[in-house]
């Protein structure tokens, strides 16, 4: 066989072998099902446009939308500031490419996986166009991934967990509840504190009221009535006060503030005095019939529940400082 005609034929041997050896990757049927395990729900293209989230508990509906650059969750007539980073995170759960494996497509499955539309997830955007409506179901038998399935299809498939967790749980849980925005304590030049019908908070409560008192920025240190207080416990207090979160918001309509005025008794003010000439007020009341504590922060028309343990920190007697 001439020499030519033998490198002829060794090139096409090559080649088909080559073409064969491309299509075992493309028509693999682990590789195929590999690349259906990888999944996104929501595209960076649809998240960007993204201006409403719609949350839905059985017949309860909770809503956070994206007003002037920020995203507020709203309740009855207020809108409450929520917790961006916690809707980032859930932005990111959804919008990165993971593994998402389908689970079956059978429509039967759906009410046993409760994925029929009691838990749900709607993300919409532009004019109101849902950009995702996801039915959120039960775990996995493994507990370590949740089932999930867009309205409108049949597929469903199983993913992380955190998803169901964050659409599942209290709508509470959205809310920013810190009391104060970020101010840090080098802001504060004075504390001014009063009591009112307060007697502790512990267990045992002393046997007569806390007196009020001022702590005022004296160079590096604080000062109560001309006396040099311990730094670093003040300004952890100070701190304390700053990054309070309450436990919830409680919502007062106006026309029901005296009946509120009659469940609850003003305990303690504390009033926050910065250096720009700002002031911030913090009325701390309890309930008349149990231990419920809740609390004003000026310029929001709200009341927060406090839990008794970060009551106890807020309110502390002169004594502690020395």
């Amino acid at each position: 066989m001439p020499y030519k005609k033998k490198l002829l034929l060794l090139g096409s041997a090559a080649s088909v072998l080559a073409i064969i050896y491309i299509l075992t990757f493309v028509f693999d049927p682990s590789r195929r099902n590999a690349r259906n395990e990888r999944f996104t729900w929501l595209p960076a293209a649809s998240r960007e446009e993204a201006d409403r989230i719609e949350i839905f508990h059985h017949e309860e509906k909770f809503e956070i939308v994206f007003k002037y650059g920020s995203w507020v969750a709203l309740m009855g007539q207020q809108e409450i500031p929520a917790r961006e980073g916690r809707i980032d995170d859930l932005f990111r759960l959804l919008g990165t490419r993971g593994a998402f494996p389908r689970r079956g497509s059978n429509s039967a499955s759906h009410g046993d996986l409760g994925l029929d539309g009691a838990i749900r997830l709607v993300i919409r955007g532009g004019g109101g166009l849902p950009l995702l409506d996801l039915f959120v179901g039960n775990d996995d038998p493994s507990g370590m991934s949740v089932f999930l399935r867009k309205n409108g299809e049949n597929e469903f498939r199983s993913g992380d967990k955190l998803i169901g967790t964050y659409i599942k749980g209290e709508f509470n849980s959205w809310l920013n509840l810190r009391l104060f925005e970020e101010i840090s304590v080098a802001q504060v030049q004075r504390v001014l504190v009063s009591f009112r019908d307060f007697y502790g908070t512990k267990d045992e409560p002393t046997p007569f009221p806390y007196e009020g008192y001022t702590v005022s920025r004296s160079g590096e240190n604080w000062v109560i009535a001309g006396s040099t207080v311990e730094k670093g416990r003040t300004d952890n207090w100070i701190q304390t006060i700053l990054e309070t979160q309450g436990d919830n918001i409680l919502l007062v309509p106006r026309e029901n503030r005296d009946e509120i005025n009659d469940l609850f008794s003003i305990i303690a003010n504390i009033r926050l005095e910065l250096g720009n000439g700002t002031a911030l007020d913090l009325q701390v009341e309890k309930s008349k019939y149990d231990d419920t504590y809740v609390a004003y922060v000026s310029g929001k028309p709200y009341m927060y529940l406090l839990s008794r343990w970060i009551t106890t920190g807020l309110l502390q007697n002169r004594d502690f400082f020395l």
